[in-house]
């Protein structure tokens, strides 16, 4: 059996299988490796939160082009992902309505189904909803949210279909190099050998990459997610993310809202050691989140908590993911520093990591956004919502 891959992924994650699968659609002999399993790090604990609202014309085409596939994820891939249709809405302070405008105005010059709604219009959208002290807001009705696990899982098993070896509880530990190249990856099973690699392990990539002395601007970082168990009378909600408040909400299986921070501040407890965290909430966080989600949603005041997690996000300096060439060798990449939304982008991250790997890089590819040397060079990634992840 010919163990020699033309590209070795390094991570089972959202972004992992997506390459995996997109390469391996190519035509690619693929070996996907992962120390666990799949979504067995962050992805398994995201949100999955499905939206396209994005401040810059890149990320906004990566998000309507992924949106597309989610929505018709059996047709294209082969199995669910789970998608679950509820809308998208986004509410801003009242000095923030005219950025709000233009961006809806970019977003719907790229075919994205968008528009700008009044606090009164909020409230024909969502009954239960507050929007006190609102100047307005944007609403997506195809957003929505997907089963996190189910969609790696499903672009892994369809990167398998297409020949592609999955191989889980494996570590890498390094790389074995040659004259400048990256010849295979190193195990705790033994040489995966390689044509190329990819690095798409979320907040080990730092690690890993430090290996062969690179040294890629992300952290780690924990983040925590709540889940309350909403009243008898409040059957539904749309997924809501609030620029004043700082918090995304979504529905969850069993009558349950879950509830999340937008606010960078989230970057400042960072984590040492990704295997070795605090996967618990505090009492403060519980309630702190709860009165958040209540002040849009009055009804969350008769509310339980259900259960709460912390888990990690891999964030770069601008928020945005480096998608790039590992400078000093001629076949390594790296695809991380997702800063928390690697999961909505992933099936658009994926085909531009696949084409960068085959086809090189190209001046008017929209990966460029995403080199590794912005950082040096001075020139972040810069979004309309200084003051928020949602970019």
């Amino acid at each position: 059996m010919n163990n020699h891959s033309d590209v070795v992924i390094i991570g089972g994650g959202i972004n992992g299988a997506s390459i995996a699968y997109h390469l391996a659609r190519g035509g690619a002999a693929v070996t996907l490796l992962d120390k666990s399993f799949i979504a067995g790090g962050p992805t398994g604990h995201s949100s999955a939160i499905v939206r396209q609202h994005y401040s810059n014309p890149v990320t906004a085409r990566m998000a309507l082009k992924s949106l597309h596939v989610w929505q018709n994820f059996q047709d294209l891939v082969g199995s669910e992902a789970g998608f679950t249709k509820t809308g998208f809405l986004i509410g801003v302070r009242p000095e923030d309505v005219a950025g709000l405008k233009a961006n809806i105005a970019m977003q719907q010059s790229l075919g994205i189904s968008t528009s700008f709604v009044t606090p009164e219009e909020m409230r024909e959208i969502e009954p239960q909803l507050d929007p006190s002290g609102l100047g307005g807001g944007a609403y997506e009705p195809g957003g929505g949210y997907c089963d996190a696990s189910a969609s790696a899982n499903g672009f892994a098993n369809a990167a398998r279909q297409l020949g592609a070896r999955i191989r889980t509880g494996i570590t890498a530990t390094g790389f074995e190099v040659e004259g400048g190249k990256a010849v295979g990856v190193l195990t705790d099973q033994g040489l995966v050998p390689a044509g190329k690699v990819i690095v798409a392990a979320g907040p080990w990539s730092p690690v890993l990459l430090a290996e062969i002395g690179v040294k890629i601007p992300v952290i780690a970082a924990r983040v925590k997610v709540t889940l309350y168990r909403r009243p008898a009378d409040f059957d539904r909600h749309s997924v809501w993310a609030d620029f004043i408040s700082q918090v995304y909400l979504r529905p969850e299986t069993g009558n349950l809202m879950l509830v999340g921070s937008i606010s960078p501040k989230e970057a400042g407890d960072q984590v040492k050691d990704p295997d070795n965290f605090n996967e618990r909430v505090d009492m403060a966080t519980l309630v702190d989140f709860a009165e958040r989600a209540a002040l849009r949603y009055p009804a969350m005041e008769r509310s339980q908590v259900a259960s709460s997690y912390a888990s990690l996000y891999d964030i770069t300096p601008d928020w945005h993911p480096i998608m790039d060439a590992v400078p000093g060798f001629e076949n390594v990449y790296v695809c991380a520093g997702g800063s928390g939304h690697g999961f909505k982008l992933a099936p658009a991250a994926g085909e531009m990591m696949a084409s960068l790997v085959i086809n090189g890089k190209q001046p008017d590819d929209d990966i460029n956004l995403f080199s590794l040397d912005r950082f040096e060079k001075g020139k972040p990634v810069r979004g309309q919502y200084e003051y928020s992840i949602i970019g």
